[in-house]
């Protein structure tokens, strides 16, 4: 188990009703602990539990946690999450997008009263605009269901490497006129290729990003007024999430079968 894998389980201890925490604790380790007998990602069970713990925090309540992963038949794949945890990280992801233009249009026209000030704009444009975003998307990888764990470390490793190059490039890279600010949606999409294993002709959507992008190029963007510039500004990135929904839905194979699973509960506790 992780150190990770740990504090996330520990945050859902955290949150989980006092009376259930004990019960809780050493069932969900043990789960998260003895994930990869059974072939599943220690990662997943971890937020599963901890969506167990956010959402379904009373003890009548049913959820898909089921019994504990340790004691399931080998035949019967546990489910690990108590929500669509991956769409609500994609949306997450397009809400971060789409708030950069607000957190833009907050900000002063002219010049900072203060450091501080210039700092505190800068780091919340960096992280509405990569690294949330990016955060939301390696971890919606990472829980992929019925995806091998390599693809799923290979799409979060490049979804990773997209989100953290544009930000280290200002202070590392040299003065380029080239259309760098296209990249990291590039490289976003091709993780999800990756980990979604779509069919070939999916990979025909990565001119998407660079079509979008040329937009920025054309008197259409130019002579665009003042106040919807920084909207213009997350125009590829949102197009791009929007694209990689759309192809995985209609790129995928035939929809997972769901399987039923006895008596599924909140936790062992009566």
């Amino acid at each position: 188990m992780s150190a990770l894998d740990r504090i996330i389980v520990e945050a859902a201890v955290a949150v989980s009703p006092a009376a259930h925490r004990e019960v809780r604790r050493e069932q969900w380790l043990a789960d998260v602990r003895d994930a990869r007998e059974l072939e599943l990602s220690p990662t997943a069970l971890a937020f599963g539990a901890l969506t167990t713990a956010l959402f379904h925090r009373r003890a009548g309540h049913r959820s898909t946690w089921g019994e504990s992963m340790t004691a399931a038949p080998l035949h019967v794949r546990p489910a690990p999450h108590t929500i669509r945890t991956v769409p609500v990280l994609v949306g997450l992801a397009f809400l971060s997008f789409l708030a950069v233009p607000v957190w833009v249009i907050m900000l002063p026209n002219y010049e900072y009263s203060s450091t501080f000030d210039l700092l505190v704009a800068q780091v919340g444009w960096l992280v509405l605009q990569y690294l949330l975003p990016g955060a939301a998307l390696v971890t919606a990888i990472l829980l992929l269901d019925g995806v091998p764990i390599r693809r799923r470390r290979l799409g979060a490793s490049i979804m990773a490497a997209a989100a953290l190059g544009l930000v280290v490039y200002p202070l590392l890279g040299p003065d380029t006129d080239l259309p760098i600010e296209v990249l990291p949606p590039l490289a976003g999409l091709v993780a999800w290729l990756v980990a979604t294993a779509g069919r070939r002709w999916a990979w025909i959507v990565l001119v998407a990003p660079l079509l979008v992008d040329a937009l920025h190029y054309t008197p259409l963007y130019a002579y665009a007024p003042g106040r919807v510039w920084p909207f213009l500004v997350v125009l590829t990135p949102v197009a791009t999430v929007i694209v990689g929904i759309v192809v995985t839905k209609f790129s995928t194979g035939a929809a997972a079968q769901v399987e039923q699973h006895g008596e599924p509960l909140v936790d062992k506790i009566a």
